[in-house]
């Protein structure tokens, strides 16, 4: 006669290796996702980098580390899928969430760094946040900044960064979100230029007025200025401005020439210290 107790102990042991198992499974699952660069949250698919070949010399620093060659061979990146440094993963992934794009950010840093504009801090009464909507696209659940209270500031930086859709939080170029076509439409707004102003198909069409904006250039000067200078400029130093971009600008946008005629400028040569901040000052020439 069988033992009630063995029975209820034998279907324990059998109920707990089956959890066994199902858990070695779910383990063994999770390190395939994560030897391809994929999860639960993120699909990333393989790039496809065809096009020609790039020759690439990799300096000596590099080298010392041992995991290069002095010599390697780059693949492009397919023809109409990359334009500059706005179209680097690196600049991508910066303006990025973890696990989704970031069109507001993208679009503020245009505006602040090439256009020369600014962007009000978002008011305390203001919960700034897109609706969680697993379903719809970014561009669907952005629809939330076009409130008449919030629009006001987001016209000028969400049209700029909408354009990037075509490329995903890890900076990776794509042509549908969620098996929906990619909306890249967008438009520049009282950039100060009217020539400038106007729609945009994608993010190619942007980066190349952009490029060709000769605010743009000014603006981008004012920047290194900014960063080699240590602070910002004022009415003096509008000479050293100028000059600064002429360099740039007659060198064939030559950042080289750019800095050479920032570091050569009396204001970066001519510095005293204030014995009381220690901070450096211009030592502006008397006329």
């Amino acid at each position: 006669m069988a033992n009630p107790d063995n029975e209820a102990i034998q279907k324990a042991v059998e109920a707990q290796k089956k959890l066994l198992v199902a858990s070695e499974k779910r383990i063994e699952n999770a390190k395939r996702e994560r030897q391809r660069g994929g999860g639960r949250n993120v699909e990333v698919a393989e790039a496809n980098l065809s096009g020609p070949k790039t020759f690439a010399r990799v300096s000596r620093p590099t080298l010392g580390l041992g995991f290069v060659r002095p010599e390697r061979i780059l693949a492009t990146a397919p023809e109409g899928q990359r334009l500059g440094i706005l179209t680097h993963p690196v600049w991508l992934v910066s303006h990025s969430d973890a696990m989704d794009n970031h069109a507001i950010h993208r679009g503020i840093w245009i505006r602040e760094r090439l256009l020369g504009g600014g962007i009000p801090d978002v008011p305390i009464t203001v919960d700034a946040q897109l609706p969680v909507e697993p379903e719809n696209t970014l561009r669907e659940r952005m629809r939330v900044t076009k409130q008449t209270y919030c629009w006001t500031c987001h016209e000028k930086m969400d049209p700029l960064g909408l354009p990037f859709e075509m490329y995903n939080h890890a900076g990776i170029f794509r042509t549908l979100e969620l098996d929906k076509p990619i909306d890249t439409t967008g438009a520049i707004i009282e950039s100060g230029d009217p020539t400038l102003d106007g729609p945009v198909a994608n993010a190619l069409e942007l980066i190349q007025n952009l490029a060709h904006s000769e605010r743009v250039e000014q603006v981008f000067v004012r920047h290194a200025f900014r960063f080699w200078m240590g602070r910002n400029e004022t009415l003096n130093d509008a000479p050293v401005l100028q000059a600064a971009h002429r360099a740039y600008r007659d060198n064939g946008g030559s950042m080289k020439a750019l800095i050479t005629s920032l570091l050569t400028s009396d204001a970066f040569l001519y510095r005293k210290v204030d014995e009381k901040t220690k901070t450096k000052t211009t030592a502006h020439a008397q006329p």
